[in-house]
């Protein structure tokens, strides 16, 4: 069976996470979910981070000029 991509899984986390903001019935709850939001966007961003150096790795050249 094939390993789940951890980008997708985080990618289903943040629409989640947006959809329980949609539904949020108060102040405290939208906080709560903006936080939600914010936790995630950084994870996405420190995954695709992880995969510029991976592939700037596997190019063996350090260059990240078309990312």
């Amino acid at each position: 069976m094939d390993e789940a991509d951890p980008f997708d899984e985080l990618v289903a986390r943040l629409e989640a996470a947006r959809a329980r903001l949609d539904a949020v019935e108060g102040p405290d709850e939208a906080v709560l979910a903006l936080e939600e939001l914010q936790e995630t966007a950084k994870e996405i961003a420190a995954e695709i981070d992880r995969r510029r150096r991976a592939l700037a790795d596997e190019r063996g050249d350090g260059q990240l000029d078309l990312l």
